[in-house]
């Protein structure tokens, strides 16, 4: 009896790891990504409410139908050179964009 349990406990976490995104967060997908500065930056297809708990060393605002990008979103660049697509109604966003601010680092327009 306490097989049939422990291996339907390790079943059900292994299934459990399989549909958790990492962080709850998504990238921005990259296919031909023009270059801001030294950074590519491609369009984001989605975006996330999840917080980033990496350092971010970069952020750009994509505005909806500039570059034929479909969607607004904050993009932003982690220290790990990761790119996290955040919705601009993303309750955290405000009090990280004013950290960042004060740290020198804006959104630019892309």
């Amino acid at each position: 009896m306490a097989f049939s349990t422990g291996f339907g406990l390790t079943c059900m976490c292994f299934i459990m790891l399989l549909f958790l995104p990492g962080q709850g967060q998504r990238q921005c997908t990259m296919s031909k990504p023009p270059k801001v500065g030294n950074i590519p930056i491609a369009c984001c297809t989605k975006t996330s409410n999840a917080t980033i708990r990496e350092t971010v060393d970069a952020c750009y605002e994509q505005k909806k139908d500039i570059r034929s990008c479909k969607i607004h979103a904050y993009i932003f660049v982690t220290r790990s050179n990761k790119k996290y697509c955040v919705d601009p109604r993303a309750s955290w966003l405000t009090t990280r964009l004013e950290k960042l601010k004060k740290k020198g680092i804006t959104c630019k327009p892309l």
